[in-house]
C-alpha cells in the first residue's frame, strides 16, 4: 500500500508512460525502476534520476510523481520533489548568494543555485541583496535568470480589457510612477497619482486595467 505524504503529490499508475519533459518546470513522471541511487523516472529524453533521499515513502515502479526538472552541475537531467521559488517563465525576487567569473548565483530554493549571467544584469550586485529577475530557459537548456525584465514583457492583447482585475508586480520607478508586470506577461504603468500607498520594489499587488492605449501600453490603477 502506498503511503501518501501530505507534502507529496503522486499517484500510482498501472504502467510506465513516457512524458515530454519541460525543463525548468514541474512534470508528472512515472517510476520505471528503483535503484540504490534513487528512482529512475521515464521520459521522452530517457530515464531521469530522482535521488533516493527524495523518493516518497511507499513509491514503487508505476508510481507517478510530480517533480521539478533541471540540469545538474554536470549538465545532466535531474529531478527533485523540492519546489523552487519560481519556474521558467515566472518573475521572482531572489537573494544574491555570490559573484563568480561568469555571473551571479541566486538562491531560488534548490540545492543548485540559479545563475544570473553578467550579460543579463542591469547593475552590479552585492551579496545578500535581493534582485527581481525573470527566469528563462537558455538555448543550451540551462535555466538562467535575467534582470532585463522589459524584453520579456509584451503589449496588451485580446486577453486584457479595461476594467479587468489583474496581478501587479512592481519592478521599477520613474517620475511618472511605478512600472509593473501585469499578470506575469504584460508591461504597464501605475501613475504616481494612483499610488495611494508606497509600494516597494518587488512587491505584488492587485489592481485594475484603467486604459489600454492604441500602441498596446497599459495604464493600471
Amino acid at each position: 500500500m502506498v503511503n501518501v505524504n501530505a507534502d507529496t503529490n503522486f499517484k500510482t499508475n498501472e504502467r510506465t508512460r513516457e512524458t515530454m519533459l519541460q525543463i525548468g518546470n514541474y512534470n508528472h513522471l512515472t517510476i520505471a525502476r528503483i535503484t540504490p541511487a534513487g528512482a529512475c523516472l521515464s521520459s521522452s529524453e530517457g530515464e531521469v534520476l530522482l535521488p533516493a533521499y527524495l523518493v516518497p515513502r511507499g513509491a514503487e515502479p508505476g508510481t507517478t510523481l510530480e517533480v521539478f526538472i533541471y540540469l545538474d552541475s554536470e549538465d545532466q537531467l535531474a529531478a527533485t520533489t523540492k519546489k523552487p521559488k519560481a519556474v521558467v517563465g515566472e518573475f521572482a525576487l531572489l537573494r544574491v548568494k555570490d559573484n563568480v567569473s561568469v555571473g551571479t548565483f541566486l538562491d531560488w530554493g534548490l540545492g543548485k543555485d540559479l545563475l544570473l549571467p553578467f550579460a543579463e544584469q542591469s547593475n552590479p550586485l552585492r551579496r545578500g541583496e535581493k534582485v527581481l529577475v525573470r527566469i528563462y530557459l537558455h538555448s543550451s537548456n540551462r535555466i538562467a535568470a535575467s534582470t532585463r525584465l522589459e524584453k520579456f514583457l509584451k503589449p496588451a492583447d485580446t486577453t486584457l480589457a479595461e476594467g479587468d482585475e489583474v496581478d501587479l508586480l512592481i519592478y521599477s520607478f520613474s517620475d511618472l510612477g511605478a512600472k509593473v508586470v501585469i499578470n506575469n506577461a504584460f508591461g504597464g504603468l501605475l501613475f504616481r497619482n494612483e499610488l495611494f500607498i508606497n509600494p516597494a520594489y518587488g512587491e505584488r499587488l492587485r489592481g485594475y486595467v484603467k486604459k489600454i492605449r492604441e500602441d498596446g501600453k497599459i495604464d493600471v490603477t
